[in-house]
């Protein structure tokens, strides 16, 4: 009978794992995607400012306001031939934002082909391509399963790592999405205590905790 009753609260408990991730999920890796692309445009205009590369600068922007209009395969399109011949700042950004218009216009599986490749470039700056391996996890999670996701962003989860914060904040998304709770909160409490981790994912952090906790 005991078995019984475990087995119920087992189920209970998923029920309501399944009901904050489909509350909290898809809004969470929203708003992280937005604030990881934001931070790599930063860092990629830098690059772009340091190099005065005028040229690539204006057709970055041309690709972008394709996409903008809703012209996601052209702009997928001009991106991809950026990411070809731009320079060290442009190529791996322009990378970053074809594999984005792509996932938009529906080609995940190619969105997936240019994260990998630009993942294993070693010409790149290294926050470029862990960012990479850092967004095939977020597709993953939508589409992919969550052993997959967790394989993937391992190397990304160790401290010192600069996607550390996000990387586990994605890790407890996928524990979430399991059910498993108990290592979602695991997770989370371990990035709330970290000094290294920025303002913005310590926010969402307590956001999950608390939506967990029922608060």
């Amino acid at each position: 009978m005991a078995d019984i009753f475990n087995e119920v609260d087992e189920d209970v408990r998923k029920d309501k794992s399944l009901a904050l991730w489909k509350a909290y999920g898809k809004y969470v890796i929203g708003v992280a995607i937005l604030i990881i692309v934001g931070t790599a445009s930063f860092v990629g205009w830098q690059n772009y400012t340091q190099s005065q590369s005028r040229s690539q600068g204006a057709a970055f922007e041309a690709a972008a306001a394709l996409v903008a209009g809703e012209k996601l395969g052209e702009g997928a399109a001009a991106f991809a031939g950026l990411a070809e011949s731009g320079n060290a700042g442009y190529r791996p950004l322009a990378a970053l934002r074809e594999a984005e218009a792509m996932i938009a216009a529906g080609e995940g599986e190619k969105a997936l082909l240019v994260y990998e490749k630009l993942a294993a470039d070693g010409s790149v700056d290294t926050e470029f391509s862990s960012l990479a391996t850092l967004l095939a996890g977020y597709y993953l999670l939508d589409v992919g399963t969550t052993d997959q996701v967790r394989e993937r962003i391992a190397p990304l989860t160790e401290p010192g790592n600069l996607w550390s914060a996000s990387a586990n904040e994605l890790l407890a998304l996928s524990y979430i999405k399991d059910g498993d709770t108990a290592k979602a909160k695991e997770v989370l409490a371990l990035i709330g205590n970290d000094a290294a981790t920025p303002e913005d994912v310590k926010g969402r952090v307590s956001q999950l905790l608390a939506a967990i906790e029922g608060k």
